[in-house]
């Protein structure tokens, strides 16, 4: 008598009996390094162009999302909806955060993101109250 399809112990494309620690540990590493790049953006020269490092943490954090949605959290192996869920979720997120950091005018040179000097002699101490 032939095997089924229902007597088969792999479910849609995934055997849930396949020890893929190997394959854990190799996303793991690749995960620390792009985190290690990530904390490296501290320590970009000034000169630095501020879009390019923030596209360049936009991209990792986008990255590491579907690295970690995948892998860790199986969405490679279940159903399509749940990965469109996961992913439109990254999608609105991202366009929040973009929608905020074009707001506050992040996009253009350093000098319009520092604070203007107050008309407070030097060695003033500021309460912060405004008034």
């Amino acid at each position: 008598m032939a095997a089924t399809t229902t007597d088969s112990p792999v479910h849609g494309g995934h055997d849930p009996d396949v020890d893929r620690t190997k394959q854990y540990i190799v996303v793991a590493a690749v995960l620390a390094v792009f985190t290690a790049i990530e904390v490296s953006t501290y320590w970009f020269p000034k000169e630095f162009p501020v879009g390019l490092s923030t596209g360049l943490l936009v991209f990792l954090m986008i990255v590491k999302f579907v690295v970690v949605t995948a892998y860790f959290m199986h969405l490679k192996f279940d159903k399509r909806l749940l990965t469109v869920v996961f992913y439109s979720g990254l999608v609105l997120a991202l366009l929040v955060y973009l929608a905020v950091l074009t707001t506050f005018r992040f996009w253009g040179p350093v000098e319009d993101h520092m604070v203007p000097p107050t008309n407070a002699p030097a060695g003033a101490v500021s309460t912060g109250s405004g008034g």
